[in-house]
């Protein structure tokens, strides 16, 4: 499994591009002006979009997920129930108080149709939310109210960007969102935010979370659990 990051010079969001051995593709968070560089990165692996996940509503992780979503109209774009009203009108800028910087930074805002991740994600193991890609999906509220962390195990290769991928075949993986990142958490003072909610994701984490899983965060550096139990403050 390739996998390949994209910072978006806006907030620093960090998409992620994920190909499998079959050549099937999954984008996670298409920010602001990533739709170039996936684009780019689909046509140099071979690969063909399968879907898009989306960790949480809010416009710096989706602002081009039209435009990515254009390379394959079928691919379903999956979000969180709990965060389908970031996609109502007027938008994920304007309800974020966002519009105005993101629509002069990459222009306006494209609607798109989202729905949930398929429910098999959250029980068991997981599913496969792409072919020959198990992936696990834990609700993680506070940040916003449909943050999703999503988890799954496989060797990856990610071309020397130093994600931390070490070649085992079946090494743990997150992709975080803002719920959690290196020495610190996702703001909780933004619309639909809720620390009380936090605290309480922050609490289950600890206790069910493989302290070996290598965390992808939304932005900054990835990091692993086990690092994070020792230096993240808010973990303590």
């Amino acid at each position: 499994m390739d996998v390949l990051r994209i910072v978006s010079p806006i907030y620093g969001e960090n998409c992620y591009v994920l190909v499998t051995a079959n050549k099937s593709a999954l984008v996670i968070d298409p920010g602001a002006k990533t739709a170039t560089r996936i684009k780019e990165l689909l046509t140099q692996l071979n690969a063909e979009l399968a879907a898009i996940l989306l960790t949480h509503g809010h416009a710096d992780h989706l602002w081009n997920t039209a435009q990515v979503a254009a390379c394959n109209p079928e691919a379903p774009i999956f979000l969180a129930k709990p965060d389908h009203f970031w996609m109502d009108a007027p938008g994920p800028g304007v309800q974020l108080g966002v519009n105005n910087y993101f629509t002069e930074m990459d222009g306006a805002w494209e609607p798109v149709t989202v729905q949930a991740p398929p429910d098999a994600l959250f029980t068991g193991g997981g599913a496969q939310i792409i072919p020959d890609l198990m992936l696990r999906a834990l609700p993680a509220p506070g940040h916003s109210p449909g943050c999703t962390m999503f988890f799954g195990a496989d060797k990856g290769e990610d071309h020397g960007q130093g994600l931390g991928f070490d070649g085992r075949d079946n090494q743990a993986f997150c992709f975080s969102g803002d719920v959690v990142f290196k020495g610190s958490i996702g703001r909780t003072d933004l619309p639909h935010s809720d620390p009380e909610v936090m605290t309480e994701t922050l609490r289950t984490l600890k206790i069910s979370v493989n302290p070996d899983t290598l965390l992808l965060p939304g932005h900054g550096e990835t990091t692993t659990w086990a690092a994070e139990l020792v230096n993240n403050p808010f973990l303590r």
